[in-house]
């Protein structure tokens, strides 16, 4: 069942709203909590995200089929509400992404839930705390559109890498410097 709010969500994405509005109603939907809210149809054929070079899943064993070696990996038990907050992005943003920013743009999702993940290595049962980083990182995207009108690209030249210890980094081939 459709709730409310899910409604009010759906309605202003077909309508082609104010991404603003869009970041505040995905924002309130995250403080509701309410977990049943936290769902989207594509998620019945893609439980668990997988693009961009982005992989979120709950799977916290060896790597799984299917994973390269430059995907940037999250592992969560709460792989699913990510999921769900990825597509909603992907949907808020719309046409604003495409080849030459998607991957920075999710990259940097990615890395806002790995560093709330490396706060906390245990999870809290609250996946709250954990959404709310990757929001606030959407919507330093939000801020940059309203200064230049565009998402910079970023994503050509970068490495996907791990070290001997497993951590994942990032180089910059145009400069071979690390990136954030």
């Amino acid at each position: 069942m459709t709730t409310p709010k899910q409604l009010k969500l759906i309605i202003k994405v077909s309508e082609h709203s104010n991404l603003h509005d869009l970041l505040i109603e995905i924002g309130l939907l995250i403080e509701d909590g309410d977990h049943r809210s936290w769902w989207v149809k594509e998620m019945a054929k893609m439980p668990e995200w997988q693009g961009a070079d982005v992989i979120i899943t709950s799977d916290f064993e060896a790597r799984s089929h299917g994973f390269l070696d430059h995907d940037l990996v999250v592992r969560s038990r709460h792989a699913s509400a990510i999921t769900w907050l990825f597509f909603r992005l992907r949907d808020a943003f719309g046409e604003e992404l495409d080849a030459s920013n998607k991957y920075r743009f999710f990259g940097d999702l990615a890395k806002a839930a790995l560093a709330v993940s490396a706060l906390s290595p245990i999870e809290a049962n609250d996946a709250r705390p954990l959404l709310k980083a990757i929001l606030r990182e959407a919507i330093k995207y939000y801020r940059e559109l309203r200064e230049s009108d565009f998402i910079a690209e970023g994503s050509n030249f970068v490495l996907h890498m791990q070290d001997e210890e497993g951590r994942q980094k990032r180089i910059d081939l145009e400069t071979g410097e690390e990136t954030a």
